[in-house]
């Protein structure tokens, strides 16, 4: 363990090589710009092509490949083949399939109710999206609404955005919540505006107990965090019809969570392996209390410049409708962008667990919090845990002031009449 070269991410690979493969048996570490996830069965199958980008993550090999280029010897063998993205799958990982009956694919999305913690963690966690349909009706927050918000938090100041015109020109406010509320019914294609404030619900404590479990996120390594620096979770998201998100992979590579109270999301999720086609912003960063990097699109997916991103015609993604009462798992490596079809309220949060800890911690080593030559030479046999708690207990005092001092700098603007500087996408 005790040199950067093990710990650190490795870069993207950008060399072009022919190949003829089948599915890889054994998988390396995924690092973030290598992000992944899975795919279906451990069938053969053989492809001749250029292979741009190969990444792994979770048991599954991501190929982008060139299109017009791509020959089939057997269509019915071949794993997941959408368009110029292939999926390959290691030999446990297609077990698990088979035996849960699970197939991937881009055209749709699994919902699933009463899935069992076991089958989550094998075939989806940190590998494919999944809705679950049967955990936020049981939530008290299922029953906020508009009138609520305005009856007991109507004064309190909220962060939000408005964008007349193009998603590049949105600006980033702080309101009280009931100004924003007069205005949540009327947003319109070239004026919306959208509530997404990081520290609203974290604020409120008896909010915050009104987001129920989920068994599929009682696993959270973040709270091995210290306080200066542990993620705000629990984000409030309240838009007009019209608004959205960036085109993102969330902080630290995590894996996201977001839960529709009110109104319907529509989703684009972007399989690992395409940032040549997102045009991905390189050395952002996320202004996070314990900073890391950002990975962002400049492309508003719903509202396209196809004259200045041309390549955005070969992406591939998972198109789908989110509606109230759906919980939707984001795994590591994914970029999305989110559009709200109608007045929606949702809340979003994050998971640090078995599955994905290493790619986070990665993420935190590759932003400098610490020298990843000082991590002790056994770390590698460290439990999950323990690895988190030794990560944390390297952490500089004045990472950790400095992550106080974000946090509170964040509070101040939102209270006071200065603009909100949102650092999340």
């Amino acid at each position: 363990m005790g040199s950067k070269q093990k710990h650190r991410p490795q870069q993207r690979s950008t060399n072009t090589v022919k190949e003829s493969s089948k599915p890889s048996e054994s998988i390396s570490k995924p690092n973030h710009i290598d992000k992944t996830s899975p795919s279906k069965k451990s069938q053969t199958w053989l492809t001749l092509a250029v292979v741009t980008c190969a990444v792994v993550v979770g048991g599954v090999v991501w190929k982008t490949l060139e299109p017009d280029t791509i020959t089939q010897e057997d269509q019915s063998e071949t794993i997941v083949n959408e368009s110029i993205i292939t999926i390959e799958l290691d030999k446990s990982l297609a077990e698990k399939l088979d035996d849960y009956g699970v197939t991937y694919t881009l055209k749709t999305i699994d919902r699933r109710r009463n899935l069992s913690l076991q089958e989550y963690m094998d075939v989806y966690d940190a590998k494919w999206p999944v809705l679950i349909t049967d955990v936020v009706p049981t939530w008290p927050a299922f029953n906020w609404t508009k009138d609520f918000f305005l009856k007991n938090y109507g004064e309190v100041r909220v962060a939000m955005k408005g964008v007349q015109g193009k998603l590049t020109k949105a600006e980033s406010l702080a309101v009280p919540l009931e100004l924003f509320a007069q205005h949540s019914h009327e947003g319109k294609p070239k004026m919306w505006t959208y509530l997404e404030d990081e520290l609203f619900i974290p604020q409120h404590p008896e909010l915050r107990k009104d987001i129920g479990e989920a068994i599929y996120l009682k696993e959270d390594f973040f709270e091995l965090f210290p306080e200066e620096v542990k993620p705000w979770n629990a984000m409030l998201l309240w838009g007009t019809a019209y608004s959205r998100s960036s085109l993102h992979i969330d902080p630290y590579n995590w894996t996201g969570t977001n839960a529709v109270l009110k109104g319907i999301k529509r989703w684009k999720l972007y399989p690992p392996g395409q940032d040549e086609y997102l045009y991905v912003f390189e050395n952002q960063r996320s202004g996070f209390p314990l900073d890391c990097f950002k990975y962002n699109s400049p492309i508003d997916t719903y509202d396209v410049n196809w004259k200045k991103y041309p390549k955005f015609k070969d992406a591939r993604a998972i198109e789908f409708d989110q509606h109230a009462g759906e919980l939707l798992l984001i795994p590591t490596g994914w970029f999305h962008q989110a559009f709200n079809l109608e007045e929606t309220m949702a809340i979003s949060s994050q998971v640090m667990n078995t599955n994905n800890y290493r790619i986070v911690l990665d993420e935190i080593l590759k932003a400098d919090n610490i020298e990843d030559q000082d991590l002790p030479v056994d770390f590698d046999t460290l439990s999950p845990v323990q690895q988190v708690q030794t990560v944390m207990s390297m952490l500089p005092e004045k990472i950790l002031e400095r992550g106080k001092a974000v946090t509170q700098d964040v509070l101040d603007q939102v209270a006071g009449e200065n603009l909100y500087k949102q650092r999340l996408p």
